[in-house]
């Protein structure tokens, strides 16, 4: 059952004091946008802050009197005037932009982001089902790994972390990757205020809007997006799972463990990251067990929901880089397997079909004979790679013949398969 996220978001807000953050902020936003983009009206200036064009106008009113802006053309009445910077004004803005140039969406209060949050998690764990049914659906492109996908669904289920291993070119990422598709949408804030400080939550490069959802009487500064899907790798360091300055927007960044919230937060290729695992584990303690971390801004510790499912996933030996402690936190420990034949005969025969060649089950007994030669086990990713290279010498030889000789395929497998390869030193 969907949960009705108009619920949940709050009104909009035609009052200043309604906006329940400090006032200085949205003056002084409205003073860097007149500085940055020059004159404008009230209206285009509310809609570039998401408030209500009323509010922008009594401050703009309030910065009348102040000699710090005035009308400067523009026809029509109230909102259709365009104002812009007197010279104390100007004056007033370099001195903002020295200190903070953040320019965007108005910020949401802090005790009004963590109590919507909360309630919209709260609202989703009640009324959103994850069941055998639904995987069946989400996953129903899905070649092979039906155990794999039934454990998984499981641990999404139960909204419980997991430590997903396996070799590298079984799908690891890409099943982890998936799992937001089990997940209803979340409501987020552009930006927070905390003690005066800006913090970003809204990242377009992980959060995706719900197209097409009525905002009408709402609050534009709150925005919902489909189940954010955070991924951090190899790069992944200690200090980014704290609250870091973003000099691109001029304002704090949220941590992943932060925006995750609602979604997936995956920690990938485990065991490759500059800091040690028991590093990276002990920082995930509290988000693990309680599902809030506490942060600190300005000497201001907050606690904040960190309400995601966390998947650690690794290509490494588990029992290398883990140990019994780090396990015992994580009930689902998930082993992305080697495909079967009959599995690696279904990616074969999709991926043949996708490329526009034929499948012929003799020549993917040849190829399963050189893999039986050379005791290598197979991959998922394999069929796709092996295809492509097939795919990409008859598209070189200008060969239209669309079935694949046995020839083609040793030579693609000595190709992407390497054995022995030295450097060679040559004399004239």
């Amino acid at each position: 059952m969907a949960v009705d996220l108009k619920n949940f978001i709050p009104k909009l807000p035609d009052q200043p004091s309604d906006l329940k953050v400090d006032l200085e902020i949205i003056s002084n936003l409205i003073i860097k946008e007149l500085y940055v983009h020059g004159k404008k009206t009230p209206r285009n200036i509310a809609k570039s802050l998401k408030i209500h064009q009323d509010i922008v106008q009594k401050i703009i009113a309030e910065l009348k009197q102040q000699e710090l802006v005035g009308m400067v053309g523009g026809s029509g009445m109230g909102s259709d005037y365009q104002y812009g910077l007197y010279p104390k004004g100007t004056e007033r803005a370099r001195s903002i932009m020295e200190r903070d140039s953040y320019i965007g969406p108005a910020p949401v209060g802090f005790d009004e982001f963590i109590r919507v949050t909360k309630a919209v998690l709260d609202a989703n764990k009640r009324n959103f089902v994850v069941n055998q049914k639904i995987l069946q659906e989400k996953f129903a492109s899905h070649l092979g790994y039906k155990d794999v996908l039934l454990q998984i669904g499981q641990a999404v289920c139960a909204r419980k972390p997991a430590f997903v291993f396996g070799f590298p070119g079984n799908g690891k990422t890409f099943l982890c990757s998936s799992v937001v598709k089990l997940l209803p949408p979340m409501v987020v804030p552009y930006i927070v205020e905390v003690g005066s400080q800006l913090v970003r939550i809204f990242d377009p490069s992980c959060h995706v809007t719900v197209e097409n959802f009525d905002m009408e009487g709402l609050d534009e500064r709150w925005v919902v997006v489909k189940p954010p899907l955070i991924t951090a790798g190899g790069e992944l360091t200690l200090e980014d799972l704290e609250v870091t300055y973003n000099k691109k927007f001029a304002c704090f960044d949220a941590p992943p463990q932060v925006k995750a919230t609602g979604g997936v937060l995956l920690i990938d290729d485990l065991g490759r990251q500059r800091c040690k695992v028991e590093e990276i584990f002990n920082r995930f303690i509290i988000p693990l067990e309680n599902r809030v971390d506490y942060l600190v801004l300005g000497g201001q510790r907050m606690e904040v929901p960190t309400d995601e499912i966390i998947l650690f996933s690794t290509n490494l030996d588990p029992m290398k880089i883990v140990d019994d402690a780090f396990l015992r936190r994580l009930p689902y420990k998930i082993n992305v397997r080697n495909p079967t034949k009959v599995e690696f005969c279904e990616i074969w025969k999709a991926g043949a079909a996708k490329l526009g060649m034929k499948y012929e089950q003799a020549t993917l007994d040849h190829l399963f004979g050189l893999y039986k030669n050379d005791r290598r086990g197979l991959r998922a990713v394999h069929p796709r790679d092996l295809l492509n290279i097939v795919f990409d010498r008859k598209r070189f030889m200008e060969n239209p013949d669309t079935s694949i000789a046995i020839q083609e395929i040793e030579d693609g497998y000595k190709i992407y398969f390497v054995s022995g390869m030295t450097l060679i030193e040559t004399f004239e």
